[in-house]
């Protein structure tokens, strides 16, 4: 091979993970990789709409939670100045802890439902397709309700008790 060819070759290859790959929600795409007939046209596009919906909803409610965390932890991290020296929550500061922790368990329900119904509509659209194009649909790729940073469990959280560790505390021993 000469240095053409391979310098061709590592291009290609570091633009193809760039690329993502075809996503179920981009209806003219998928409708067109698919190959779908007119009246599986007529029967799917309306659920694949559906799903992209579900997923720009999902996202805005998403958008909305974060900043109400923003808005939440700002105020956290405020000076209290209080007569009860090293009381780092007052009453009020624990009322808008609760509030948006149920706003949190809202959202996950909210997210639960939302995955429920995407996973009915695929398989209502799996319903309508042929076996080729069932195949084709296994490698689209599926909407993702990505959990937020803030709402996701600390892998590494139990190491934080651990003094010796890179991401505990300092030896103390």
């Amino acid at each position: 091979m000469s240095d053409r060819q391979i310098l061709l070759l590592l291009l290609l290859c570091c633009f193809l993970p760039a690329c993502g790959g075809l996503k179920l929600i981009d209806v003219p795409k998928s409708t067109a990789a698919l190959q779908l007939t007119e009246s599986q046209k007529q029967a799917i596009q309306p659920k694949l709409a559906l799903i992209s919906d579900i997923v720009e909803d999902y996202n805005f409610e998403k958008k909305q939670l974060e900043a109400e965390y923003q808005v939440f932890r700002s105020g956290i991290r405020q000076q209290q100045f209080d007569r009860y020296p090293g009381s780092y929550f007052d009453p009020g500061r624990r009322r808008e802890l609760t509030a948006f922790r149920e706003e949190a368990r809202k959202f996950m329900r909210q997210r639960e439902l939302f995955l429920r119904e995407i996973e009915k509509l695929v398989k209502e659209i799996t319903a309508e397709l042929t076996a080729m194009q069932r195949d084709k649909l296994a490698e689209l790729k599926m909407p993702e309700l990505i959990i937020p940073m803030m709402l996701r469990q600390d892998a590494y959280g139990a190491l934080r008790y651990i003094p010796s560790h890179p991401l505990g505390g300092t030896n103390i021993f």
